[in-house]
This record gives C-alpha cells, structure tokens and sequence, in this order.
C-alpha cells in the first residue's frame, strides 16, 4: 500500500458528505407530507361531519315520526278515558267508504271500552309500552289496567301525507291489525320441543318454552316417551283456535295473545295453560297407547280420559281429581301409568290394573283411590238408562244376587235419576261371604239440597259393580 498525502484524504472524506441527502431538503418533503396527511384528515373530518350531521337529523326526523306516533295514541286513548267518541274516531281512519266496516268495529270497541269501565276498575294508562315504525306503519303497544291487572294491546296505525287541496292534515291515523307486522320470525329450541314466534310474541315465548319443556319432561318420566317426535309450539298472529296442525301431528299451533289483550305480569296466563295442558297430555297419551280407541262404555274408556286429566293436572298442578290414576303413580310406580295405558285394549275392564301391579285380585291393590272410577260408575247408569242400552246398564251391577238384579231391573224400568252422584269416601271390607266389597259415602245432588247415600260395590268377575 502506498503512502496517501493529507489532502488526499480530506477530498475522500468531502466527497462522501457530498454523497448524503440535502437536510434541507429532507425538511421540506417531511413538511409537505405532514401537511398532505392534515389536509386528508380535515377532509374526512368534513366528510364525516356532514355524514353525522345528516344522520343525526334523520334520527331526529324518525324520532318526531315515532313522537308523532305516541301522541296520537296518548290523543285516543285520553278520548276513551273521557268517553268521547267523537274524539275517538277521528283517530280511527275514517275517509273512504271502504274504511265504514272498520269505523263501525271502532265504534262497537269505544262502547266495549265505556261498558267496561262501569264494570270493573279500569285504567287506561296510555303508556306505550313500546312503538315500531316501518316507513308509513306503526305498531305499538299499549299498557292498560283492568281490576289490578296489567294487560297490554297491540295497535296499528298509518301514517299519511296531507293533501292541501282535500283539506286534509295527513298524520298517524288507527287502522286495521297488520298481521305481516308483527317483527321478525324467531325460533328457540329446547329438549323435544321448539318454538316458533315473532318478535311481538318473545315475552311468551321466553315463558312457554321452558315450561312445556318442564311438562315433557314430567309427562316422559311416567309415560317412557321413548322416540318421541320433537313437539313445535308455533305462536302464530292470527285469529285461530288453539291446536294440533291438520298437516303436521306434533305442531301444536296458538293465537298470539296480542291479537285480544295479553297480560303484562303472566304472559303465559293460567286460561292458556290449561287449555295447551289438556291437548299435550291427550297427545302424549295417544302416542304412548299406539293411538288406543277405547269403546263405550268400557273401563278403558274412562281409564285413558283419567290418564289424560291427570297428566294435564301435573303438567299446571292443579286438581283434576283423577283419584285413581294419582294414587297408582304414587303409591306404586310411576312409570305404572304408561304400562296401563299399554296393557289396555279398546274393551278392557279396570282389572287391566292386575297386569300392571302384578296382582291377581283388585282386592290386594289397596292403596289405589276408587273415588273418581266409581263415581263414573253411577254416571254411567243414567248415560246408558238414557240410550235405553239395557244390557250395559245392568252390567253395572251384581246380577247375580237376585236381589240386586231385582234392584237393577227396577231402577232401569223406572228410569234411572239425573241427580248428580259423587264417591267423596271409600272404605274396603268383606261381606258376609267374605267378597270384598267397597262401601262409600256419596254426595247427591248438589248445593243445600245435597244429601248422601251408602252405596256398596262389589268385586265381582274382577271387576267393582254395584251392589245396593
């Protein structure tokens, strides 16, 4: 290596400063850039301010629209409170000829509503509970008080544009009930069972749903619902009566309570639960019996009803005095009400119960409750002394003590009593031949001209018939 001379090495070292970026010049793109970036941020700022400005005044826009909409339920319901039906059914649209039909339903609901008031206690509150708007519809709900009780309607309005020339305001007017409005379809689903509704139907469905889902369980527990098919509830906004679907055998379809009046603090209200009770357990037991068709009058026949009224009593906990069926699952097995519902044929009499208990007489059932069988009995009487069906009624009785068949013969002839009987006590014995016998205390008739009666029936042939 040579030898280099200092100002050999101070014109490398110049050239390479000279090599590097202009610091001023690097200044002045970071500026320009920086202001780029500012000016792109104020213009989607501005952007962005007159995005919200203008969103902010269709809110407000919708809001009066919405506000517009309440006042005027405020407006007819104060006109109901006041009894003036005037004021009322300028409310209600009233314009055209082909609206008269509506105008006279209006008018039949402000006299329903004054009716009302005289009746009970009522308090027409004129919350609304909540208010939808779809471009020119509305839909609200309605709070209103009868005798204590929250309840809640549906109303639907219009709302039209004003039209100068026919001097008219335009506005919110009451209308007919819009079935297609009635929110979005919704579907909940549960253990054997889901629920279909719309959006104005989820407060009963939020009720339904786990209840009926409670019922199966209990009704499967003592039935062996073994491949059961999933049951539908399907709440439906129409005018319809409860029930099975024609077209689907486990759709049980239901009227929106909306379409009347719902409560506000049970939205699954007792009358419903009743009503849906009584039509799951006749589903369920008509599964479990393979469609079993009991012929009149035979045990089997009362036997399958009892079955079905007990299990809607579990289901809503209420009595149905189904005596016979409650003290088999209670004091035997449970699960010994599904068996008997499929030992039973469509002629079988009570002795079926031997079957399921594994006994060979009535007799050693002992904790079994005979109240309701018997006095389905005594009903039967006056039911076939009716039909003029001789041979069943006298199959009722003992006939092969002559005394009782004389009995029977005089009773038939004479014409058997309408008088209501009712088995309210029961006490097991022996006679004198040692055949066991049950003896009861029975209510006839009713109110403060009842009276009771001793009437003994007696085991014969497996089967309790009467005997005095």
């Amino acid at each position: 290596m040579g030898i280099r001379l200092d100002w050999e090495i101070e014109a490398e070292q110049e050239q390479i400063r000279n090599i590097g970026e202009d610091p001023e010049g690097a200044r002045r793109r970071r500026r320009a850039r920086t202001q780029l970036f500012l000016l792109l941020v104020l213009l989607f700022m501005l952007i962005g301010g007159v995005i919200g400005a203008v969103a902010l005044r269709l809110r407000q826009i919708d809001w009066q629209i919405e506000q517009d909409l309440r006042d005027t339920v405020v407006a007819e319901v104060t006109a109901l409170r006041l009894g003036s039906e005037s004021e009322f059914l300028t409310i209600n649209l009233r314009q055209r000829p082909e609206w008269d039909a509506w105008t006279q339903q209006q008018v039949a609901v402000f006299d329903r509503y004054q009716a009302l008031k005289v009746e009970q206690d009522v308090n027409l509150t004129g919350q609304v509970l909540d208010a939808v708007v779809d471009g020119q519809r509305g839909r609200v709900r309605v709070e209103e008080i009868i005798g204590g009780v929250p309840y809640a309607q549906i109303w639907f309005y219009w709302r039209f544009d004003a039209i100068p020339e026919d001097d008219f305001d335009g506005g919110w007017y009451h209308v007919p009930p819009d079935y297609t409005f009635w929110g979005a379809a919704q579907e909940d689903t549960f253990e054997r069972l889901t629920v279909a509704y719309s959006d104005v139907d989820l407060p009963l469905a939020a009720e339904i749903g786990p209840q009926v889902t409670a019922w199966l369980g209990t009704g499967c527990a003592v039935l062996n619902c073994a491949g059961l098919p999933t049951v539908t509830l399907a709440i439906l906004p129409e005018p319809i009566e409860m029930g099975w679907s024609p077209t689907d055998p486990w759709r049980l379809e239901l009227p929106s309570p909306y379409i009347d009046r719902a409560r506000l603090d049970m939205p699954f209200e007792p009358r419903q639960q009743i009503e849906l009770a009584n039509l799951l357990a006749e589903r369920l037991v008509t599964h479990i019996s393979n469609d079993l068709q009991p012929q009149y009058p035979a045990d089997a026949y009362y036997l399958r009803s009892a079955v079905v009224s007990w299990l809607a009593g579990e289901f809503t906990q209420l009595e149905t005095n189904a005596h016979l069926i409650r003290s088999l699952a209670e004091n035997y097995q449970p699960t010994s009400v599904g068996a008997l519902l499929r030992a039973l044929t469509p002629t079988s009499d009570v002795s079926a119960i031997n079957q399921v208990l594994g006994v060979e007489s009535l007799e050693a059932a002992d904790r079994l409750d005979w109240r309701d069988y018997l006095t389905w009995r005594l009903q039967l009487e006056g039911q076939l002394g009716e039909r003029g069906d001789e041979g069943g009624f006298l199959a009722l009785y003992d006939t092969s003590d002559p005394f009782v068949r004389d009995l029977a013969d005089s009773r038939y002839n004479a014409g058997s009593s309408a008088e209501l009987r009712v088995v309210v006590a029961v006490v097991a014995e022996r006679n004198s031949n040692a055949v066991p016998q049950l003896r009861t205390r029975t209510r006839v008739g009713q109110g403060d001209a009842a009276r009771e009666e001793e009437i003994v029936f007696r085991l014969v042939d497996g089967v309790w018939k009467r005997a005095s």
